[in-house]
């Protein structure tokens, strides 16, 4: 379980020690501040698992074949002269295609990530020479290469668990929602499995940026027409 303390639990403290003034209570606040982290994370956990239980069921080579020819049709995605993207994690679609693609085109950019909770893009043009395993197991671009600092219009954006009108929820860590967040003329297009896209509005906290576009099918990847759809937010 990661240790670190983000703003909403900040927040939480603040509010036991409100409650908790005495200096006596000082232990009491901090055990309770430790329990009720310890449920905020077992309640992201267990939906982690359940997600990651459904996706077992999945025919996932067929759902993300559907969704790396739902992006290569997708116009934003053609005309965008650089592209936020992501390499994957076993648990999400593989758009590996689409990275190959892009390195050749000398379009790709993937994230490196900080201790501080910052991300950044660096350009990626090949996938074997350009890349070491970094922070939680996620290929990043090796040292030395330097960051992008030109203007990114369309990002690929994973996620744990999205909804159609745009709603997204991260692994907690608040990476993308920072860069996005900074970034507010990106194109946001979330990538998912169908088991990650939620029928029902997800409740969004003020710092979750919502996606302009989801890509997953809805129904059977056979049967649908591979496309992008645009979110009501």
């Amino acid at each position: 379980m990661n240790a670190e303390i983000g703003f909403s639990e900040f927040g939480l403290l603040f509010l036991l020690a409100l409650l908790l003034f005495n200096p006596k209570d000082l232990g009491k606040a901090v055990a309770t501040f430790h329990y009720l982290k310890g449920r905020l994370y077992r309640l992201k956990f267990d939906l982690e698992d359940e997600l990651l239980e459904t996706q077992k069921k999945l025919d996932k080579k067929k759902e993300s074949d559907w969704i790396v020819q739902a992006i290569r049709n997708f116009e934003p995605y053609k005309s965008a002269e650089k592209v936020a993207a992501f390499y994957p994690l076993p648990g999400e679609p593989d758009i590996r295609p689409i990275l190959h693609d892009l390195a050749e085109e000398g379009r790709l950019l993937l994230p490196i990530t900080y201790d501080s909770g910052i991300m950044d893009f660096c350009e990626i043009h090949d996938l074997q020479n350009d890349l070491v395993e970094g922070r939680f197991h996620i290929h990043e671009p090796k040292k030395g290469l330097p960051v992008y600092r030109g203007t990114i219009p369309f990002v690929l954006t994973p996620g744990v668990e999205f909804s159609w009108n745009g709603g997204r929820h991260g692994h907690g860590k608040g990476y993308y929602d920072r860069f996005l967040g900074k970034n507010p003329q990106a194109v946001k297009c979330g990538v998912a499995f169908s088991t990650q896209v939620s029928s029902k509005p997800l409740t969004l906290k003020p710092h979750d940026v919502p996606m302009n576009y989801i890509v997953a099918p809805k129904n059977d990847p056979e049967k649908e027409t591979p496309h992008v759809e645009k979110t009501t937010i």
